[in-house]
């Protein structure tokens, strides 16, 4: 049976889909789409939480972990080392980035075009912490628009991979990230509506990555979807 780990998991430190959206203009959806960027995006600061257990962070397109090809290839070489896992996730555009064990925290800047994954009790200056973050990690690109953030333990369990994969060809994407939030994973937007290429990036000697887009030309500070702002 799979085990159920929840945002409120410890960690070795101890410590609705889119059919149910209405077109006329003044369903839920729409309130949220008129809520201010900086207001917004406080809003998933507040409440997305990445808990890792296995000392490896997975950056990785939502769609990924839908993805036939990858889940087969996944669970064929669950007894493998963790490199040739890490290798099969590069594969598929995802990066693997080895962190302390513990719970990690994003704060998204829309008008900064960052993502700052830190350590939970630290509050680093995102605007200041990003000019830290010398270290190049690699790039990701967010093909879906909406990054998955996970510890790669996650992606030994086969049954979690394949009751994310039902949720999404069944169009329920707001239960696909209810589901990696509940198993301790997080769900962001990127800043493109059609896609990013972010870099990653890590400030020397720390626990703290950070992700900007590779081109910032034309782009324009936008309030997130509705799927980022629901709990």
């Amino acid at each position: 049976m799979r085990r159920e780990r929840g945002n409120q998991r410890r960690s070795h430190r101890g410590g609705g889909g889119r059919s149910g959206r209405g077109r006329s203009g003044r369903g839920r959806g729409d309130r949220h789409s008129r809520r201010h960027p900086r207001q917004s995006a406080e809003s998933g600061n507040q409440r997305e939480r990445i808990a890792i257990e296995s000392g490896d962070l997975v950056l990785i397109d939502q769609f990924m972990l839908a993805n036939p090809q990858f889940i087969e290839k996944m669970a064929a070489v669950v007894d493998e080392s963790a490199n040739v896992k890490n290798d099969l996730i590069q594969e598929y555009g995802g990066k693997v980035i080895p962190v302390t064990c513990g719970t990690y925290r994003i704060e998204r800047d829309p008008f900064a075009y960052t993502i700052v994954v830190h350590p939970e009790g630290d509050s680093p200056e995102s605007p200041e912490i990003v000019k830290d973050a010398t270290e190049t990690v690699g790039e990701i690109n967010v093909d879906t628009r909406c990054l998955a953030m996970l510890d790669r333990e996650l992606l030994d369990d086969t049954s979690l991979l394949e009751r994310y994969q039902q949720l999404w060809f069944s169009g329920q994407d707001k239960a696909c990230r209810d589901l990696l939030r509940d198993n301790g994973g997080a769900v962001r937007y990127g800043f493109r509506r059609d896609g990013d290429e972010l870099g990653i990036f890590q400030v020397p000697g720390e626990d703290i990555i950070c992700l900007w887009p590779k081109n910032t030309e034309g782009l324009t500070p936008e309030a997130p979807a509705a799927a980022e702002q629901e709990a």
